[in-house]
């Protein structure tokens, strides 16, 4: 039997366009009716209009997403209490964002964000990244296991980047980020889900890692997005029109626009302040 809440037991992510959830907001007073006046402080910081939106978009979606599980109105987002504490250093002034009832994670890359969230008690990790022109030199032997790049064809650019993500919402998950390298964890696929693939790190090494789950989610045109966490089931998209006020979404804001995102050269994923 299912109760009135049951539906917070599993695993879900938003993802979008850091313009198109900006456009999505601006009927009911923009990022600032969603995030908190520090992180609107903090926003000032960036002195790249597009860096600057990014950061907005993926603490906006980031509330709204936890208001959304707590059985919260949207309004209530920028009240909700977000704290953070660094698994290396200890210091309440960085790390893993977390909010109580439930557990949460966000990233954002060039022009898109997502956030993932589960069960208070489980293990979530989130991880979009645009696919880049090229990559460092040494990628594979950082990122990939030793049978994972002998499955790597040269030049996949996009093969890399999809392996990329999985791993760093592995880590994510586990509390570590890259703390551990990517190379030290072997992705083992399990089953197809939709055009990706659920896989299981295989790490023993770290206890914390091995056996979490990842699994590819769909992405905006040129992006590559994972959520990984316990469970085998594959996590639900929940559209954008469910986290805002009932009456401002559209088809943007319901997920059934991804429009095509600009190509770039750089990297920049973060699930940090």
């Amino acid at each position: 039997m299912s109760g009135p809440h049951s539906h917070r037991a599993e695993t879900v992510f938003a993802i979008a366009r850091s313009s198109e959830l900006e456009e999505a907001c601006e009927p009911t007073g923009g990022f600032g009716a969603y995030i908190s006046a520090a992180e609107a402080e903090s926003a000032l910081r960036f002195t790249r209009a597009g860096d600057r939106l990014d950061y907005l978009a993926s603490h906006a979606l980031f509330r709204l997403l936890a208001a959304n599980r707590l059985g919260r109105q949207p309004g209530d987002a920028p009240e909700i209490e977000v704290t953070r504490q660094c698994p290396g250093c200890g210091s309440t002034g960085h790390g893993k964002p977390a909010v109580a009832g439930v557990s949460l994670s966000l990233s954002r890359s060039h022009g898109a964000v997502m956030a993932a969230a589960g069960p208070d008690a489980a293990r979530v990790g989130a991880d979009i990244e645009r696919f880049p022109d090229t990559l460092f030199n040494g990628f594979d032997v950082y990122a990939a296991s030793p049978a994972e790049r002998s499955e790597l064809q040269p030049g996949d650019v996009p093969a890399r980047i999809r392996l990329w993500v999985a791993k760093e919402a592995v880590l994510k998950a586990a509390g570590l980020g890259l703390a551990v390298e990517p190379s030290a964890v072997h992705l083992a696929p399990v089953r197809t889900i939709g055009s990706g693939t659920l896989s299981r790190a295989e790490c023993p090494g770290h206890p914390g890692v091995h056996g979490v789950m990842a699994a590819a989610v769909a992405a905006p045109p040129g992006y590559a997005a994972a959520v990984s966490g316990a469970s085998t089931q594959p996590p639900t998209r929940i559209a954008l029109a469910r986290l805002l006020p009932s009456g401002t979404g559209d088809e943007r804001a319901s997920g059934g626009s991804l429009r095509g995102c600009r190509g770039g050269t750089g990297r920049r994923t973060s699930s940090g302040p």
